[in-house]
């Protein structure tokens, strides 16, 4: 007989077996669609979440003696023109949310008078 019947001996085991297949599948796909979607949007936000941290790497590397004073003058003002750049944007959108909390913080921990 082609038709397998629920009071087969094995049935309810292999459709266990099925249903736990799916489940893990499903937990799978959406773990990567979720992943993947973090990192696009992510992306979009680069310059405000990165540039406090690459603040930090930089000021790291001019206290380790990588780079010079000069060079560190130069980047901090290049990052930080960066982050007034697109916050210039923003306002310049007329955007309802001009400064975000995240570019509040951001400016809040660079001090602009001590290069």
């Amino acid at each position: 007989m082609l038709f397998v019947t629920l009071g087969q001996s094995g049935s309810m085991s292999s459709m266990f077996v099925w249903i736990m297949v799916l489940i893990v599948i499903a937990v799978v796909g959406g773990t990567v669609i979720f992943n993947v979607r973090r990192r696009m949007l992510a992306s979009d936000d680069s310059v405000s979440v990165g540039s406090s941290g690459l603040l930090d790497h930089l000021h790291q590397m001019h206290k380790n003696g990588e780079i010079d004073d000069e060079e560190f003058a130069r980047a901090r003002s290049s990052i930080l023109k960066s982050v007034q750049d697109s916050i210039e944007s923003k306002k310049s959108a007329d955007d309802p949310n001009i400064t975000s909390s995240k570019d509040r913080s951001i400016l809040d921990e660079i001090d602009l008078d001590n290069p």
